[in-house]
């Protein structure tokens, strides 16, 4: 398990200031959305609230850094000092979204250290090269693939699945701040808007590049 830290300050934050909170709080939504206890779900993960149910899904990334050779469905993800991907064996995950969801590739397998994660896939994934992201895709009413949805707010700390609630914090406005991009999970260019400063689904997440 990664260590947790504290968004705001600390060893290293994720934002170059204290961003608003979205009053009340939320909890993980384990109903539309799998995960395993123990998990932890890093600081800066995007996340989508609902506000009437008070719940929270997340968008499920991952960089790729580096292919089999010997076996294209195996995959090592990046692994960072402070978080690690969060998939399921099960999910279905994809570096472009299109296509029927039938078709997608699914996470067969999962081999995970403090220092590395590899997934297995039941099938390759064309043109997939190291720096790639993938992102866990659903299917929608037509049975085609498509991403969870667009952010609205993102974690502010880490949060730790429990058996039972698992309570999450977000934030919906960075207000005269940023989150830095290269300090959380991969934020794959579909979640951002044309100029790449901002979320998509919420131009008052403001990003930065810094380090």
């Amino acid at each position: 398990m990664k260590r947790k830290t504290e968004s705001f300050s600390g060893s290293r934050p994720i934002f170059n200031g204290s961003p608003s909170l979205v009053t009340g709080g939320f909890n993980l939504d384990v109903t539309n959305q799998k995960f395993n206890v123990g998990d932890l779900i890093p600081a800066g993960t995007l996340a989508i609230r609902d506000e009437e149910k008070r719940t929270v899904q997340v968008i499920k990334t991952a960089k790729v850094a580096a292919i089999d050779s010997e076996n294209a469905k195996k995959i090592s993800l990046l692994v960072d000092e402070f978080y690690s991907p969060i998939f399921v064996i099960g999910e279905k995950v994809l570096k472009t979204i299109s296509g029927t969801y039938a078709n997608a590739p699914q996470i067969t397998a999962i081999e995970s250290t403090d220092k590395s994660y590899t997934i297995t896939l039941d099938k390759e994934i064309s043109g997939l090269t190291v720096g790639d992201f993938l992102e866990e895709v659903i299917a929608d009413s037509s049975a085609n693939a498509k991403s969870r949805g667009l952010a609205n707010s993102v974690l502010v700390s880490d949060n730790e699945v429990t058996e039972f609630e698992t309570s999450i914090d977000v934030c919906a406005d960075t207000m005269q701040y940023e989150m830095y991009e290269r300090r959380v999970p991969a934020i794959p260019t579909s979640q951002k808007d044309d100029t790449g400063m901002y979320l998509k689904g919420n131009i008052h997440i403001k990003l930065s590049k810094s380090k």
